[in-house]
């Protein structure tokens, strides 16, 4: 690149950059250090030159030159005369271009220059420095808490006003326990934080291999050849869709046993308010130190590019973030944080969920009619989308296809159909453990009936209703093949089969290319394959339920796993400040392969957990705390 600025003042046409040009062209003899500026520039593709270095001379100054070829960005570190302008280096490269003829090569979409060392050093605006007092107040009121809680305890009959007992459910001490306490007994359901915990490590992965795309890279070969054998990338689509179908069963699971127990009776605005309590103050801190305090605090050749991943729509559209609807605006490009999607939908189908947990109460047909008209209509739109679009299901044509990632990926319909299976999956778990508890509180009551001291013995918890209609009887029996050995291997077999060639098949585009298969058959492929990974991963996690496949059940209910869990959520809504952070702080470009992407990504899940755990204590266990003692509380009260 640098070669062809030279090139282009060699061809010389247009007058109004002279006295930029004669100072490029006599850098070597009329200016002290013109030499070393040369060395100090790049010298290739992603090639950033030594940015210190050349800030350090009096007479020249850092430009990093960014060109847009369609989807992909080139740059390259300047080290130049010291009045040289931005818009003198745009005009250059707009002079380059046509000179040297390079549309018929590539079509250049965007051409721009930054002074790194100018935008480093800008002050704070307003938003940034309200996300600064917000992180100030939540530090003064978390130290102040601990100090508080420290006081209480060691002092245990000191009365404390309300203030500071409201201050106290802030302290790191008291929340430190809660987080790190350990289950004390086994349950089944613990799989769910085992599965929790290595999702988020598949997708830390993930995301390493994606947004390190945003920076430098020094060899663009390698690159694409990557790219084109991602066999073992295609895993993160679907890591997601696990945590839809543990969301829906886990609802479907708990809330159905409430509703039995207290006979219908559901204050369905707190079951609302609940879900935003715990999301809202985490993901809202994130999301300002994101969109307006993050690009405060690194520095670099490339950091003035990290507004690009923090584009238009977090100064226009910040407010889509807030409700919850980032997945629909803006309607034509990418929203801010874009990892924000998955709350979103996971926030819109727990809204919606009430319809479906209500219909299955009064009448369980019902319930399970409007999950498979959902995952019908899921299905339908995808299919005629995918046709009509030519839509692929590969990472690089698919995927990294913006219209496709809008109108397919990210909204809530082309979504649902694995946390609708996952309700469905919750419903019949839940009849079981039903039955189970039924046929034992049966034979207790038979016991104590035989029992001579009868009304000496504690009055037994009384049975959970079970209605005996069809719809009971087959969700019983549902299950009933997992006690069978013979049908448990065969689902095993069924189910690792159907996972790898979900996981495995598109690979089939990226070695004989996009036509290998028919649009039917890719749309066919896409229409399906969220649902049938997530239906394949079931034939493992119902008999896990049910006590079987014990070798899997003893690592995914490691004890220690309980307390990562609880950070997950956390752990999933910083983990990419830290990746970005990383990309564009950098003083030169990465050399992107597998074994440097694995080291960046272990690095960013160390960082990311232990930021995680600190935003937990922080804000969203305190949060909790105070929500039980005001809620419950109040309920307790009336």
């Amino acid at each position: 690149m640098k070669c062809c600025i030279f090139i282009a003042i060699l061809l010389g046409a247009l007058a109004e950059l002279e006295k930029c040009r004669n100072d490029i062209t006599d850098m070597p003899t009329h200016y002290p250090g013109g030499q070393k500026m040369i060395y100090y520039s790049g010298r290739g593709f992603d090639d950033l030159g030594l940015y210190n270095e050349c800030n350090n001379l009096t007479t020249a100054k850092y430009a990093l030159i960014e060109a847009k070829l369609n989807d992909f960005r080139i740059m390259l570190g300047f080290c130049g005369p010291i009045n040289c302008t931005l818009d003198d280096y745009s005009k250059v490269g707009a002079e380059i271009y046509e000179k040297l003829n390079l549309s018929q090569f590539q079509q250049i979409t965007g051409y721009k220059a930054h002074f790194p060392t100018e935008f480093n050093s800008e002050g704070m605006d307003g938003k940034a420095i309200f996300t600064l007092i917000l992180w100030i107040l939540l530090i003064v009121t978390v130290i102040a808490g601990t100090i508080f809680d420290l006081m209480a305890q060691k002092n245990p009959h000191k009365r404390f006003g309300p203030i500071s007992q409201t201050t106290m459910a802030f302290s790191l001490v008291t929340n430190w326990k809660k987080l790190a306490a350990l289950p004390t007994e086994f349950d089944t359901l613990q799989i769910f934080n085992g599965i929790r915990v290595f999702s988020m490590v598949m997708v830390v992965f993930g995301h390493s291999y994606i947004y390190q795309l945003s920076g430098a890279f020094s060899n663009p070969a390698r690159l694409v050849d990557l790219w084109m054998d991602t066999q073992h990338l295609f895993l993160i689509i679907y890591v997601v869709d696990v945590f839809f179908l543990m969301a829906g069963f886990l609802l479907a699971f708990l809330t159905t046993a409430h509703l039995k127990a207290s006979k219908g009776r559901m204050n369905w605005g707190i079951f609302e308010m609940h879900r935003f309590i715990r999301l809202i103050p985490i993901y809202y801190m994130c999301f300002f130190t994101y969109a307006f305090l993050l690009r405060y605090v690194g520095s670099g050749p490339q950091w003035p590019l990290f507004v690009e991943v923090t584009p238009e729509s977090c100064q226009n559209y910040w407010w889509s973030n807030l409700l919850f609807l980032n997945n629909f605006f803006p309607t034509e490009e990418f929203s801010c944080m874009g990892w924000g999607w998955y709350i979103a939908n996971d926030v819109q189908f727990y809204v919606f969920s009430p319809i479906i947990l209500i219909l299955y109460y009064r009448k369980k047909l019902w319930g399970y009619l409007i999950c498979i008209g959902l995952i019908g209509v899921n299905w339908l739109v995808v299919g005629i989308e995918a046709n009509i679009n030519d839509w692929n299901p590969t990472l690089l044509n698919g995927l990294g296809n913006k219209d496709q990632f809008l109108s397919n990926y990210v909204k809530p319909y082309a979504r649902m159909s694995p946390y609708l299976l996952g309700i469905i999956v919750g419903f019949m778990y839940r009849a079981s453990v039903d039955a189970k508890a039924e046929k034992a509180a049966a034979k207790e009551s038979l016991n104590v009936e035989l029992n001579p001291h009868y009304n000496l013995i504690q009055e037994e918890k009384p049975s959970i209703p079970i209605e005996r209609d069809i719809v009971t009887y087959y969700e019983i029996k549902a299950f009933k093949w997992v006690h069978v050995p013979a049908f448990r291997y065969i689902g095993y077999i069924f189910g690792f089969t159907l996972m790898v060639i979900i996981n495995f098949s598109p690979a089939q585009l990226n070695e004989h290319g996009l036509d290998y298969w028919s649009t039917p058959h890719k749309a066919a492929f896409m229409t399906f394959d969220h649902f049938g990974f997530c239906f394949g991963l079931l034939f493992f996690i119902v008999p896990m339920l049910f006590g079987y496949c014990r070798c899997l059940l003893y690592f995914l209910t490691l004890r220690i796993l309980s307390p990562l869990a609880k950070v997950s959520f956390a752990f999933y809504v910083v983990h990419p400040l830290f990746i970005y952070w990383y990309v564009f702080s950098r003083d030169q470009a990465l050399y992107y392969d597998d074994l440097d992407i694995c080291y960046h990504a272990v690095g960013t899940l160390l960082f990311s957990a232990i930021a995680g755990t600190i935003l937990s204590l922080m804000v969203e266990s305190p949060i909790l705390t105070l929500e039980k003692s005001l809620l419950r509380g109040g309920r307790s009260k009336k």
